[in-house]
């Protein structure tokens, strides 16, 4: 009777924990691809043509971009 009440809770905090998990990885995807461009690629847009307003434009779209579909 004990050990079915402990296995329970094990498997209770077992499922709370995978709830946890599931979620902290869809709200990592939800903020993935929304930050700005980093140093170091603004740099490969400069080495293949691309002008500082050219790269506030990729930014922008950078910002306009909707993964919540």
């Amino acid at each position: 009777m004990i050990s079915a009440l402990v296995g329970a809770v094990i498997m209770s905090g077992v499922t709370v924990a995978m709830l946890l998990a599931i979620r902290v990885t869809d709200d990592a995807l939800m903020k993935v691809g929304k930050y700005p461009l980093t140093n170091q690629e603004k740099q490969i847009l400069i080495d293949a043509g691309f002008n500082q307003q050219d790269i506030e434009r990729v930014n922008q779209d950078i910002k306009l971009l909707n993964f919540n579909k």
